[in-house]
């Protein structure tokens, strides 16, 4: 069942589950978490930090089997008052190698941690929207292959430090995913965890004949599947 989790609750982090935290700074992408807890075997616990903080993130990560770090309209770069606080709750769980998913600022905010660098796209700060065909790499969770993603940023990851490696890549950027060399830790500049009311929550129009969602939700499985120590 799914769980919101609360720090004086001992008993909601007493079981394995899988964290899966929603930056949005407007919508909770409440559809998209319930796509999330349907698909994972263990519960998933949410939370809401740019919206109601951080107090229900828990302070042990004992129980945590992965972690998934969803969207948002905010940039890595705007110092807001939950950006740095979350940065460094997750640093300890980066150390001891949780499992670990950053899917669009997810993505972009793991590797600024990491010491990479994300810029925006274009001088305009120019939206790429819609649905992009992305060259997934041969890594350790997702074989290689193209997939038709669903995408809408303004701000590329353009640098990855060493300890990343490119996994996906795409005509309109080269960096569309990394991997941690030595720890499983992904991120992909997409929108795996999309859902049809999340397509129409962002305008997003889906080509004529083109599923812009089963590749990105098969990726997303791949991962739960993964953290929790299990195979689809």
């Amino acid at each position: 069942m799914p769980t919101i989790i609360d720090r004086n609750e001992s008993t909601a982090t007493a079981i394995p589950h899988i964290i899966v935290i929603d930056p949005g700074v407007h919508t909770p992408e409440v559809d998209t978490f319930n796509l999330i807890a349907d698909m994972s075997p263990l519960p998933c616990h949410y939370h809401l930090p740019a919206l109601i903080g951080l107090d229900s993130l828990p302070e042990s990560f004992a129980q945590v089997r992965g972690i998934i770090i969803l969207g948002s309209a905010s940039s890595v770069h705007d110092h807001l008052p939950w950006q740095r606080p979350l940065e460094e709750w997750l640093r300890p769980a980066i150390e001891i190698g949780i499992p670990m998913l950053g899917c669009c600022y997810g993505h972009q905010m793991l590797v600024h941690m990491l010491g990479g660098t994300v810029e925006y796209h274009t001088p305009e700060h120019t939206k790429l929207k819609g649905v992009r065909c992305v060259e997934m790499l041969e890594n350790t969770l997702w074989p290689a292959g193209k997939r038709n993603l669903v995408v809408t940023h303004s701000e590329i990851v353009t640098h990855l430090p060493n300890t990343l490696r490119v996994i996906a890549k795409s005509n309109e950027i080269a960096i569309d995913g990394f991997t941690h060399k030595n720890k499983p830790i992904f991120g992909l500049q997409s929108h795996p965890e999309a859902t049809r009311l999340f397509l129409k929550g962002h305008q997003i129009l889906e080509p004529h004949g083109v599923d812009a969602l089963s590749d990105g939700q098969e990726l997303l499985r791949s991962f739960v599947y993964m953290a929790v120590g299990n195979h689809p």
